[in-house]
């Protein structure tokens, strides 16, 4: 069995959604491991995180790892429209610092306002894809304001997909994929 069956099928969604001449956007950093898979896959890989620490330990591993493709930045992924204007998906692994302070976690509030702003910037065939625990308090609010949220999204622009392990009872993560199918007219 696979390490983590919900990462692995997000990186093999993403292994189809990203062409080598793409730009994308890993807004939670975190250790650096999703970094790292979106740096072979684009030409340019933005990272984005609000804990030095995790940023530390991602430029640790693209340095071990002899990347240069990728821009690391200290600040939240709200604000990404302030550093990156063009870019074709945008990956989320929310929750907290995995081995960092789990108190200090992705929130309901600043993830629903960064799809907000970062919707309506997708391109024909861009993409956002999530990956939600609902371990802690803290994720499982963040996952009822995401269904309640994605569900108002218009059908005619979006298609969402959600991938999940219903029937294990240690609450696993799951994933959502929102991919924009035609721009706005």
């Amino acid at each position: 069995m696979k390490k983590s069956l919900i990462l692995d099928t997000a990186h093999l969604l993403l292994t189809s959604l990203i062409d080598p001449n793409d730009i994308v956007i890993d807004a939670t950093m975190g250790n650096g491991f999703d970094t790292l898979f979106l740096s072979k896959l684009a030409k340019q890989v933005y990272a984005f995180d609000i804990q030095e620490q995790a940023l530390l330990n991602t430029q640790g591993l693209l340095l071990k790892e002899h990347v240069t493709n990728v821009t690391l930045i200290l600040d939240s992924h709200e604000h990404i429209l302030n550093y990156v204007s063009d870019f074709k998906g945008v990956v989320f692994n929310l929750g907290y610092l995995p081995l960092g302070d789990k108190s200090i976690t992705t929130t309901k509030d600043t993830t629903i306002k960064t799809l907000e702003t970062l919707l309506p910037k997708l391109k024909k065939d861009g993409f956002i894809l999530m990956v939600v625990y609902v371990g802690h308090k803290a994720g499982l609010e963040e996952s009822h304001a995401l269904h309640d949220y994605i569900q108002h999204l218009d059908q005619h622009l979006f298609k969402i997909m959600k991938i999940e392990l219903p029937f294990q009872r240690n609450k696993p993560p799951y994933v959502i994929l929102i991919h924009k199918t035609k721009d706005v007219c």
